[in-house]
Protein backbone atom coordinates (compact mmCIF):
# COMPACT_ATOMS: atom_id res chain seq x y z
CA UNK A 1 0.00 0.00 0.00
CA UNK A 2 2.94 2.33 0.66
CA UNK A 3 4.26 2.23 -2.64
CA UNK A 4 0.72 3.20 -4.31
CA UNK A 5 0.43 6.31 -2.34
CA UNK A 6 2.94 8.17 -4.62
CA UNK A 7 1.34 7.16 -7.52
CA UNK A 8 -2.43 7.85 -6.01
CA UNK A 9 -0.89 11.69 -5.15
CA UNK A 10 0.50 12.14 -8.54
CA UNK A 11 -2.38 11.29 -10.08
CA UNK A 12 -4.76 13.69 -7.68
CA UNK A 13 -2.45 16.02 -8.83
CA UNK A 14 -2.55 15.45 -12.31
CA UNK A 15 -6.76 15.59 -12.47
CA UNK A 16 -6.68 18.86 -10.40
CA UNK A 17 -4.50 20.90 -12.87
CA UNK A 18 -6.32 19.28 -15.86
CA UNK A 19 -9.69 20.33 -14.24
CA UNK A 20 -9.08 23.29 -12.54
CA UNK A 21 -10.03 26.43 -14.28
CA UNK A 22 -7.56 28.19 -16.15
CA UNK A 23 -7.39 32.16 -15.87
CA UNK A 24 -8.45 33.50 -19.10
CA UNK A 25 -6.57 36.90 -20.49
CA UNK A 26 -8.77 39.14 -21.66
CA UNK A 27 -9.44 39.56 -25.08
CA UNK A 28 -9.59 43.44 -26.10
CA UNK A 29 -11.74 43.82 -28.97
CA UNK A 30 -9.63 45.00 -32.19
CA UNK A 31 -12.18 47.78 -33.91
CA UNK A 32 -12.49 46.82 -37.41
CA UNK A 33 -10.25 49.33 -39.37
CA UNK A 34 -9.87 49.40 -43.06
CA UNK A 35 -6.55 48.67 -43.51
CA UNK A 36 -7.44 44.82 -41.75
CA UNK A 37 -7.46 42.13 -44.33
CA UNK A 38 -11.08 41.56 -43.95
CA UNK A 39 -12.19 45.15 -44.84
CA UNK A 40 -9.37 46.43 -47.23
CA UNK A 41 -9.60 45.90 -50.89
CA UNK A 42 -7.22 43.87 -52.10
CA UNK A 43 -5.96 47.18 -54.43
CA UNK A 44 -4.73 49.00 -51.49
CA UNK A 45 -3.59 46.29 -49.63
CA UNK A 46 -0.15 46.59 -50.71
CA UNK A 47 0.23 50.36 -49.41
CA UNK A 48 -0.02 49.02 -45.62
CA UNK A 49 3.65 49.19 -44.35
CA UNK A 50 4.81 51.31 -47.49
CA UNK A 51 7.53 53.82 -46.73
CA UNK A 52 7.86 56.99 -49.10
CA UNK A 53 9.60 60.22 -49.00
CA UNK A 54 9.00 63.16 -50.54
CA UNK A 55 10.46 62.28 -54.07
CA UNK A 56 8.73 58.71 -53.80
CA UNK A 57 4.91 59.86 -53.21
CA UNK A 58 2.92 56.99 -54.78
CA UNK A 59 2.21 58.21 -58.25
CA UNK A 60 -1.08 56.97 -59.02
CA UNK A 61 -2.46 58.80 -55.93
CA UNK A 62 -3.56 63.00 -55.88
CA UNK A 63 -2.81 64.66 -52.87
CA UNK A 64 -5.30 66.81 -51.42
CA UNK A 65 -4.31 67.76 -48.38
CA UNK A 66 -3.29 66.91 -44.90
CA UNK A 67 -2.10 67.52 -41.33
CA UNK A 68 0.46 66.60 -38.43
CA UNK A 69 -0.55 65.32 -35.02
CA UNK A 70 1.79 65.21 -32.14
CA UNK A 71 4.30 68.57 -33.92
CA UNK A 72 7.60 68.33 -32.43
CA UNK A 73 6.71 65.15 -30.02
CA UNK A 74 8.69 61.95 -30.28
CA UNK A 75 5.74 60.34 -32.55
CA UNK A 76 4.53 62.08 -35.23
CA UNK A 77 1.91 61.33 -37.20
CA UNK A 78 0.42 63.03 -40.47
CA UNK A 79 -3.30 62.84 -41.60
CA UNK A 80 -3.25 62.85 -46.04
CA UNK A 81 -6.13 62.73 -48.02
CA UNK A 82 -5.83 61.73 -51.18
CA UNK A 83 -7.55 60.38 -54.04
CA UNK A 84 -7.17 57.91 -56.56
CA UNK A 85 -9.41 58.15 -59.47
CA UNK A 86 -12.82 58.87 -57.81
CA UNK A 87 -12.17 56.91 -54.62
CA UNK A 88 -11.13 59.27 -51.74
CA UNK A 89 -8.92 58.39 -48.52
CA UNK A 90 -7.32 59.05 -45.85
CA UNK A 91 -3.94 57.50 -44.56
CA UNK A 92 -2.37 57.25 -41.33
CA UNK A 93 1.13 57.80 -41.78
CA UNK A 94 3.97 57.42 -39.34
CA UNK A 95 6.97 59.76 -39.65
CA UNK A 96 9.93 57.18 -39.55
CA UNK A 97 12.63 60.10 -40.12
CA UNK A 98 13.76 62.78 -41.83
CA UNK A 99 16.31 63.39 -44.01
CA UNK A 100 19.36 66.43 -44.07
CA UNK A 101 17.02 68.99 -45.39
CA UNK A 102 14.61 67.92 -42.63
CA UNK A 103 11.76 66.50 -45.65
CA UNK A 104 9.82 63.91 -43.93
CA UNK A 105 9.97 60.32 -44.71
CA UNK A 106 6.66 58.23 -43.68
CA UNK A 107 5.55 54.99 -43.45
CA UNK A 108 1.55 54.06 -43.76
CA UNK A 109 -0.08 52.57 -41.02
CA UNK A 110 -3.58 52.64 -41.69
CA UNK A 111 -5.86 53.56 -44.76
CA UNK A 112 -9.56 55.05 -44.21
CA UNK A 113 -11.54 54.63 -47.59
CA UNK A 114 -14.25 57.47 -46.95
CA UNK A 115 -17.64 57.14 -48.64
CA UNK A 116 -18.92 59.43 -51.20
CA UNK A 117 -18.82 62.60 -50.35
CA UNK A 118 -21.54 64.80 -51.90
CA UNK A 119 -20.82 68.59 -53.49
CA UNK A 120 -22.69 70.22 -50.56
CA UNK A 121 -20.58 67.98 -48.48
CA UNK A 122 -17.13 68.22 -47.05
CA UNK A 123 -14.34 66.64 -45.26
CA UNK A 124 -12.75 68.52 -41.91
CA UNK A 125 -9.87 67.73 -40.41
CA UNK A 126 -7.99 68.49 -37.18
CA UNK A 127 -10.99 71.06 -36.55
CA UNK A 128 -13.97 69.31 -35.00
CA UNK A 129 -14.46 68.77 -31.15
CA UNK A 130 -15.52 64.97 -29.83
CA UNK A 131 -18.16 65.20 -26.53
CA UNK A 132 -17.95 68.99 -26.95
CA UNK A 133 -13.59 69.00 -26.30
CA UNK A 134 -11.40 70.11 -29.17
CA UNK A 135 -9.98 67.10 -30.68
CA UNK A 136 -7.11 67.03 -33.53
CA UNK A 137 -7.98 63.49 -34.05
CA UNK A 138 -11.47 63.78 -35.53
CA UNK A 139 -11.97 63.39 -39.38
CA UNK A 140 -15.16 64.28 -40.24
CA UNK A 141 -17.40 64.69 -43.79
CA UNK A 142 -19.77 67.53 -43.18
CA UNK A 143 -22.77 69.56 -44.93
CA UNK A 144 -22.58 73.20 -44.11
CA UNK A 145 -26.27 74.76 -43.24
CA UNK A 146 -25.79 78.42 -44.14
CA UNK A 147 -29.32 79.47 -43.07
CA UNK A 148 -28.50 77.70 -40.12
CA UNK A 149 -24.65 78.80 -39.18
CA UNK A 150 -23.81 75.72 -38.62
CA UNK A 151 -22.49 71.90 -39.84
CA UNK A 152 -24.02 68.71 -39.66
CA UNK A 153 -21.38 65.74 -39.04
CA UNK A 154 -22.53 63.11 -41.70
CA UNK A 155 -19.49 60.59 -40.68
CA UNK A 156 -16.64 60.79 -37.89
CA UNK A 157 -13.43 58.99 -36.89
CA UNK A 158 -11.48 59.05 -35.03
CA UNK A 159 -7.41 58.70 -35.35
CA UNK A 160 -6.43 56.20 -32.48
CA UNK A 161 -2.51 56.50 -32.29
CA UNK A 162 -2.04 53.69 -29.39
CA UNK A 163 -4.07 51.27 -31.93
CA UNK A 164 -2.63 53.34 -35.37
CA UNK A 165 -5.98 52.61 -35.92
CA UNK A 166 -9.05 54.87 -37.57
CA UNK A 167 -12.25 54.12 -35.54
CA UNK A 168 -15.54 55.34 -36.36
CA UNK A 169 -17.34 57.42 -33.65
CA UNK A 170 -21.06 58.61 -33.43
CA UNK A 171 -21.46 61.42 -35.75
CA UNK A 172 -23.80 62.99 -32.96
CA UNK A 173 -20.56 63.54 -30.79
CA UNK A 174 -18.90 65.71 -33.23
CA UNK A 175 -19.37 69.06 -34.15
CA UNK A 176 -16.93 71.02 -36.33
CA UNK A 177 -15.79 74.06 -36.89
CA UNK A 178 -15.18 74.80 -41.23
CA UNK A 179 -12.20 77.44 -40.72
CA UNK A 180 -12.09 78.27 -44.30
CA UNK A 181 -15.78 80.53 -43.24
CA UNK A 182 -13.20 82.80 -41.69
CA UNK A 183 -10.82 83.41 -44.09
Amino acid sequence: MKGLYPILFSLLSLIMVINCPQKKERQIPIPQSDSLPSTLPGEYQHLIGLEFGPDSFPSEFIEHTGYVLGLMEENEYIIDHVSKKQTQLVWLCKLTRRDQEGRPYLKIVDILILPSIDSDEQLLMGTCNFQSQPDQEIIAIVKFIESEGKNEVHHAWRTNRNTQRFEEVPASMVSCVDESLYL
